[in-house]
C-alpha cells in the first residue's frame, strides 16, 4: 500500500493514494459516505493497467484526519477540484454513493479538467430523501451484498464513527443530484448494480435522461457496491462503454 499524500485546504486534510504508472489517462476515485480506500482495492489494479489511479480519502473519512467541522458535499468537492488542478490534465472522475455527488459538483467547477464522469450507485433519489428511507434502503442493500463487501464497508464505518456519519448525512440528503446532472456538460455515465435498492432503476433512468451527453449502464446481479463485488464489469464499463447514446 503506498503512503498517501496529505492535501491541505481550508484547515482540512484529504489523503491521496497513487497507484500505477505516471503516464496514461488519470483516474480519480472518490468514495461514499463513511467509507474510504478499502472498498476500491479490487477495482484499482484493473484501472491502473491503463493509467495512474488517484484514490482519495475525504477529510474525516478512512485514515484522513477528522476536521473540527463536518464538511458538506460542496466543500468535499472543493478538495477534489483542487486535486484535479494539481494533476493538471483531464481525468476520468469516478464517484460512488455520496461520492457521485462530490464528483458531479467537482466537474461543474472545473469541467476543463474532466474528460468524463462515472457515477456508481448515485444518491439521493428525491422521492426517498429522508433518514428513514435511506436507512431502510441501506438495510436492504446489506442483505444483498457479499460478506466481503460488507466487511470492507463496515470496517470503514468503524473508522468514521457514527457521529461524523450522521452529521454528514443531511448534506448528502439535501444535495440536488438531479440538478447537477442537468447542468453538467462533460460526458457522464450513470452506472448501477441492476439490483441496487439505493439507486433504483426508475430514478437512474430519469437521472440519465437529464444528461447532455451520457447514458445509463447496469451491472447484472450487482447491488450498491458494484465496484467491489463486480470489479471487472465495472472496470470494463469505465474503460470501454460509449457515452454518446442513452439506454
Amino acid at each position: 500500500m503506498p503512503d498517501p499524500d496529505r492535501l491541505e485546504r481550508d484547515g482540512a486534510t484529504m489523503l491521496r493514494y497513487r497507484f500505477g504508472p505516471d503516464e496514461g489517462r488519470p483516474f480519480v476515485l472518490v468514495h461514499g459516505i463513511g467509507v474510504g480506500l478499502s472498498y476500491w482495492l479490487r477495482l484499482i489494479p484493473l484501472l491502473a493497467e491503463h493509467g495512474p489511479v488517484h484514490a482519495v480519502e475525504l477529510p474525516g473519512f478512512g485514515n484522513a484526519p477528522k476536521p473540527a467541522q463536518v464538511l458538506s458535499v460542496e466543500e468535499h468537492a472543493g478538495h477534489v477540484a483542487a486535486l484535479l488542478e494539481r494533476i493538471g490534465r483531464p481525468v476520468v472522475l469516478v464517484g460512488q454513493s455520496m461520492g457521485t455527488q462530490v464528483v458531479l459538483e467537482a466537474a461543474l467547477r472545473v469541467p476543463a479538467l474532466v474528460e468524463r464522469v462515472v457515477v456508481i450507485g448515485a444518491v439521493t433519489d428525491p422521492d426517498e430523501r429522508s433518514v428513514l428511507m435511506q436507512g431502510l434502503r441501506l438495510a436492504q442493500d446489506v442483505l444483498g451484498e457479499t460478506p466481503g463487501a460488507n466487511r470492507a464497508v463496515f470496517s470503514e464505518y468503524l473508522k468514521c464513527g457514527p457521529r461524523r456519519y450522521l452529521a454528514t448525512l443531511p448534506s448528502m440528503l439535501e444535495y440536488d443530484t438531479d440538478a447537477a446532472a442537468a447542468a453538467i456538460t462533460v460526458p457522464t455515465m450513470i452506472l448501477r448494480g441492476a439490483d441496487d435498492p439505493i439507486c433504483r432503476r426508475p430514478w437512474a433512468r430519469r437521472l440519465a435522461a437529464r444528461l447532455a451527453v451520457g447514458r445509463l449502464v447496469e451491472v447484472p446481479r450487482a447491488v450498491h457496491n458494484a465496484q467491489y463485488t463486480h470489479p471487472r464489469a465495472v472496470a470494463s464499463a469505465i474503460l470501454t462503454a460509449p457515452l454518446g447514446a442513452r439506454r
